[in-house]
């Protein structure tokens, strides 16, 4: 399914590229205007096309653009979002990163829980400027895939607040994993070993101040 994916964004960024060769002079003035500032908004603009056409995410970043809001937090402050406790496992030391490139930012902050063989992972992304790659995370669910088969079933999920996502068991190894995406900014995933299906990380995900983060 990733090839497949990653082979219909290089066919839609081929096609984009094409479409905007031709045309009339105004035609291609207008392009010329509408030009993605870098690779994660020419991404995003191909992932919101395939999905449909916009999806919220091009007002939202308006709205944080004329804030001022134009970097993703430091991976420090996004850790403050990250669960510290979790029953019956043993938190290892948080990690992440701030990556600040071609006039895009993104942060991610991730902590892993143990209990003997069994993992725990959650990850938290602000994608504030590269927005792209936000839109191109997103694609699949604001499509209405679903996915159900001997190896595994994947669907979208909805919390309150917007926020919504993907939800995927791998039958095989039992193991469970959610992706969601909050305030048109973070994506936050949690994955699981050892579970019979995935409610057990939607309780995690609820734990978590998502509400806060769907605010900024």
């Amino acid at each position: 399914m990733k090839l497949l994916l990653y082979s219909t964004l290089i066919s839609a960024f081929f096609f984009a590229f094409a479409s905007c060769t031709g045309g009339s002079a105004d035609e291609k003035k207008n392009q010329a205007a509408e030009k993605p500032k870098n690779v994660f908004e020419a991404f995003g603009k191909i992932a919101g096309a395939m999905a449909g056409g916009a999806t919220g995410v091009d007002e939202a970043v308006k709205v944080r653009r004329a804030k001022g809001d134009t970097l993703a937090m430091h991976y420090t402050e996004l850790q403050k979002f990250l669960p510290t406790v979790l029953d019956g496992y043993t938190a290892k030391e948080p990690d992440g990163s701030t990556v600040n490139m071609m006039g895009a930012s993104y942060s991610n902050a991730e902590i892993r829980f143990k209990n003997g063989n069994d993992d725990v992972k959650i990850t938290i992304i602000d994608y504030n400027q590269a927005y792209g790659l936000y839109a191109t995370a997103t694609m699949a669910w604001t499509m209405g895939m679903s996915v159900d088969s001997p190896t595994e079933k994947s669907g979208g999920v909805k919390f309150d607040n917007g926020i919504a996502g993907w939800e995927t068991y791998h039958k095989k190894n039992k193991r469970a994993e959610i992706t969601l995406g909050v305030g048109s900014r973070f994506w936050v995933q949690i994955e699981a070993d050892n579970q019979e299906n995935t409610d057990y990380i939607k309780s995690v995900a609820k734990s978590m101040d998502l509400d806060k983060l769907a605010g900024m």
